[in-house]
């Protein structure tokens, strides 16, 4: 362990977390979801956190393009603790325990695109996917995988992302901690947790709307081969 990462990994210990960190991985999505057949739910999450990610992805698949320490790569294995007709709450919540770590760490203030997007002036500057892991047929854990450009510049995204990608340098964030980046957005997720575990959901979607940026705006919804076109009006638990 490096001794600059020490601080951050007694901050997050002494939320409850268990956090590794690595130079090189496949995932950090996939290395919880590999742990997660062995962890005991003895503390309150694991966190792993890593310079670089050989297999990164989004949702549906999608590849996630990362230079070596260019962008934060978190992941965190946590304990469902909520009904499950309300799980699509928590990329929400990932969301927004983002946007204010990085509102907190760097003053600039990012926007959400649901369900899981945060977007600068721009373009997309992170990403969010929760992915499930099951036992015995039953929801056992939940992944929560994140992923924040940090110091790319538009020429560094592969040309076919390059019009929709931003970054936190882009959007004239000249100068961010990692690490702190790291715990704070540890310490925000970890409150939200609470308020979902106690079914404070309205506070949770009165944030959101805070961060929506598509609310009210018109918006393009492709179904079963159809497109639906209406307006973006929120969301409701």
């Amino acid at each position: 362990m490096s001794e600059d990462l020490k601080p951050i990994y007694r901050l997050v210990n002494h939320l409850g977390y268990q956090i590794d960190f690595f130079s090189e991985i496949d995932s950090t999505n996939l290395e919880l979801i590999r742990r997660a057949k062995n962890w005991l739910g003895d503390n309150k999450g694991l966190v792993i956190s890593a310079d670089w990610q050989t297999q990164g992805r989004g949702r549906w698949g999608r590849s996630w393009q990362a230079k070596p320490g260019s962008s934060l790569l978190v992941s965190v294995l946590v304990k469902p603790e909520l009904d499950l007709k309300y799980l699509g709450l928590v990329p929400i919540s990932a969301g927004i325990a983002m946007v204010e770590a990085i509102k907190g760490v760097s003053g600039f203030e990012p926007g959400l695109v649901w369900p899981n997007d945060l977007y600068g002036n721009k373009g997309k500057i992170a990403g969010i996917l929760v992915e499930s892991v099951f036992e015995a047929g039953r929801l056992k854990f939940l992944v929560i995988g994140s992923g924040v450009n940090l110091v790319q510049k538009k020429a560094d995204f592969p040309e076919d992302f390059r019009a929709k990608a931003s970054s936190l340098l882009e959007e004239g964030v000249e100068r961010i901690s990692r690490e702190e980046l790291l715990y704070q957005y540890i310490f925000r997720l970890d409150f939200w947790r609470s308020q979902l575990k106690a079914q404070n959901y309205k506070a949770l979607i009165e944030h959101y709307s805070r961060y929506d940026i598509i609310r009210g705006k018109e918006i393009k919804v492709f179904k079963d081969n159809l497109q639906i076109i209406g307006s973006a009006m929120g969301i409701d638990p």
